[in-house]
């Protein structure tokens, strides 16, 4: 099976939601305004592309509504394509959650992840709260792994994803990675594709956070024996390529290094998603 995917490199500005929202409209805009090879299946924005990555901004910028997930369902509509929403600040019942949404084509969320792992050193652990559920998301067939930023350092969560029912053929983490730490972040992302015998998208923000702090871009699109099939630099910028579920198989088969494992359980309990509906 095939699909394609579109991956949106893009630089928020801090707490300016609306400015950031429209933002990404333009891009979408920009993008499907042109002809293309391939036409996108799934879209993928980066981690707190609503807010920015500044944690002292998420109450201000905090959603209760669903806001952003109505944003995205008028962008799943009008271009019939599903969307994995990066990620917000959802509040729910008074706590906040760094949640990555996931649209259908006709705009109907269909799962959620909540960041399992917050970067504390930034203030994040005090600004939100931690989900505690992996989650693979069945987006047409294909299934996806799904992971926030500081989580791509735990290769325990991405284990987990292996060794449950539903074993995925890929895996997406959405960041605001800095900048500083931009060759560690491409190298997890080989590495857990590696691992993991998996297509492994890492997308990050890109641009200047505050005063001379950026995030890292360099956004990277990895196949399952580990090669880059697209890596972008640090510039606003789009990844397009198309995933072949068949690719994976081989490889699997060819090099069983997942049927020779020996620890299954990394206390972890993934979730399948995709099916029912959460708005």
């Amino acid at each position: 099976m095939k699909k394609n995917i579109l991956a949106i490199q893009m630089r928020s500005v801090i707490g300016d939601v609306d400015t950031n929202f429209r933002r990404v409209e333009a891009m979408f805009e920009e993008f499907y305004s042109h002809e293309r090879a391939l036409i996108p299946d799934i879209v993928v924005l980066p981690e707190v592309w609503t807010a920015g990555w500044a944690c002292d901004v998420f109450q201000k910028c905090k959603d209760n509504e669903y806001k952003t997930e109505h944003f995205l369902a008028h962008l799943a509509k009008k271009y019939n394509v599903n969307i994995i929403g990066g990620s917000y600040i959802k509040e729910t019942d008074g706590v906040c959650k760094n949640t990555c949404p996931v649209l259908i084509r006709d705009g109907q969320t269909s799962a959620r992840y909540e960041k399992i792992h917050l970067y504390a050193p930034d203030g994040e652990a005090d600004a939100v709260s931690a989900g505690s559920t992996p989650v693979v998301v069945d987006i047409e067939g294909l299934k996806i792994g799904l992971s926030i930023c500081y989580d791509i350092r735990f290769p325990e969560l991405f284990r987990s994803y292996i060794n449950s029912d539903f074993c995925p053929d890929m895996m997406i983490n959405m960041s605001a990675w800095p900048m500083t730490r931009c060759e560690q972040y491409v190298s997890m992302a080989q590495s857990r594709a590696i691992e993991n015998q998996c297509f492994f998208l890492a997308l990050s923000q890109t641009g200047e956070i505050r005063n001379g702090v950026y995030n890292s871009g360099n956004s990277v699109l990895v196949e399952p024996m580990g090669k880059v099939i697209s890596r972008l630099g640090v510039n606003e910028s789009y990844i397009l390529a198309q995933i072949d579920t068949n690719v994976v198989e081989n490889v699997r088969k060819k090099f069983p290094n997942l049927q020779n494992r020996r620890v299954y359980d990394f206390g972890f309990k993934p979730e399948k998603m995709g099916i029912e509906l959460y708005v």
